[in-house]
């Protein structure tokens, strides 16, 4: 394959709500965010990115884990947007539906939607599954060597041209389903230069620890923290051998409650950001995407 002009983002959090460290990825620039943004949309198009391809687990996720397995296509998830369940692993929008936000598209369909044709892949396609790692993990699902086989076997028949993968943007988010913090670090590496095979070496390492730290942090104008208790997750379950979206399997009956207010809580369930919560951290992220057009 040839060299691309695209540019790769990882996002990595190790040990989630245990350590929150930001990984280094072998030959990436660790990019700093703040608060700070202006006319992205604008900025965006005058470099030309206008596709998305993601990699990754349930921060990323937007429906490819199955139905049958996936709490994720059950309520309550999707509650907030689009009012039903999508497969993504919050009470609305994710990571990924920010990042597309950013760029001026619109979020990518997930790989398996591709089947029903190539018009839906005008803005890209997400290959991230829920409960996935850079090896595998207790979650029988692609992970993110498997993922990259499938990008680069579409490649491979042409759909896309190199002018589309010159404008394109890949996203790679790795939540820490990994085993250990060593092999995931070293697993990454391989994984981003796997993808470098396919793109121009323009790899850069967004600091989430930092972003969700900042969000913690963060006031309003009355002083207050946007989110007064932001480890505590909305929609839980109704005791230790239930979490949210359990239902009775004979009765059907719920075996979860949700907060009155899910735009209050930074984290939806105990693992994922709400929708408020993944607005908040996009928000903080949003500086960091001038390293695209600096």
């Amino acid at each position: 394959m040839g060299n691309h002009n695209a540019y790769i983002l990882c996002l990595h959090l190790f040990s989630f709500l245990v350590l929150l460290t930001a990984c280094d990825v072998a030959g990436t620039q660790v990019v700093q965010s703040s608060s700070h943004h202006q006319n992205h949309h604008s900025r965006y198009r005058q470099v030309g990115l206008s596709k998305l391809f993601v990699f990754g687990d349930s921060y990323a996720d937007t429906g490819n884990n199955p139905k049958s397995v996936a709490k994720s296509w059950h309520e309550p998830y999707g509650i907030t947007f689009p009012g039903r369940p999508t497969g993504r692993w919050s009470d609305g929008r994710v990571l990924t539906d920010y990042v597309a936000s950013f760029i001026g598209i619109k979020s990518p369909i997930a790989y398996k939607w591709i089947k029903f044709g190539p018009k839906l892949l005008s803005n890209g396609i997400n290959f991230a599954y829920g409960g996935t790692g850079v090896f595998n993990t207790l979650a029988p699902q692609p992970n993110m060597t498997t993922q990259i086989n499938f990008f680069q076997k579409i490649i491979q028949t042409g759909v896309y041209s190199k002018r589309d993968l010159d404008s394109s943007l890949a996203l790679v988010s790795l939540a820490g389903n990994d085993y250990g913090a060593y092999n995931a670090r070293s697993g990454t590496a391989q994984a981003v230069q796997q993808l470098n095979n396919e793109v121009k070496n323009s790899t850069f390492l967004l600091d989430l620890h930092s972003a969700f730290m900042s969000v913690f942090k963060k006031r309003n104008s009355s002083g207050n923290v946007k989110f007064s208790n932001p480890l505590q997750p909305c929609c839980v379950g109704m005791d230790a051998s239930n979490s949210c979206g359990s239902t009775d399997q004979l009765s059907g009956k719920k075996k979860y409650r949700v907060c009155k207010h899910p735009k209050a809580a930074f984290f939806w369930d105990l693992l994922h950001p709400s929708q408020a919560g993944w607005h908040a951290v996009s928000l903080v992220l949003h500086s960091s995407f001038n390293k695209l057009y600096s």
